[in-house]
């Protein structure tokens, strides 16, 4: 794993994807394979015992250049640590240490909720259309803050006021 880091910040390494052996966090002496894009390469990784895809080569470059914006020559460790984090989460490394991104759910429900408080005030003198709703409705709209939400989001509001 060292050697194809050091090869990727260096814009070295030959294009392919790398495969690890299994699915826990790689080290810097974990080894790993290369295979060429030519043909079915996770069949071909998977006879040799690397049954794990890891990342494609230009992604890996990628993670070392992410890696660069917290040091200009970055460590071993560094490079690793940039690696992972995108491999496992699809997201670039916000900084060396950084801790693993929150779950989904909560993210959706984060956003989902900044979007709610974001429709504003119910109106008191416009009625929401909604059949048996006796809510205002939000400004720029015919709808309560909830059936706003719902009409937009295609999904049940999570919140009650």
């Amino acid at each position: 794993m060292r050697f194809a880091l050091r090869a990727a910040a260096a814009g070295n390494l030959e294009g392919g994807w790398l495969y690890l052996p299994s699915s826990e966090n790689p080290g810097l002496d974990t080894v790993c394979v290369l295979v060429s894009d030519d043909g079915d390469s996770e069949s071909v990784a998977s006879a040799l015992g690397f049954p794990q895809e890891g990342l494609d080569t230009s992604t890996i470059e990628d993670t070392a250049n992410n890696a660069r914006q917290f040091q200009d020559a970055p460590s071993d460790e560094l490079l690793l640590e940039s690696f992972v984090y995108y491999w496992r989460f699809d997201a670039w490394l916000p900084k060396p240490g950084a801790p693993q991104p929150p779950p989904w759910e909560e993210t959706k429900l984060r956003l989902d909720r900044e979007f709610f408080d974001d429709l504003g005030t119910e109106r008191h003198d416009v009625a929401c259309k909604a059949e048996g709703c006796s809510k205002g409705a939000v400004q720029y709209s015919v709808l309560c803050r909830i059936h706003h939400f719902e009409m937009i989001r295609k999904e049940n509001c999570p919140f009650i006021e």
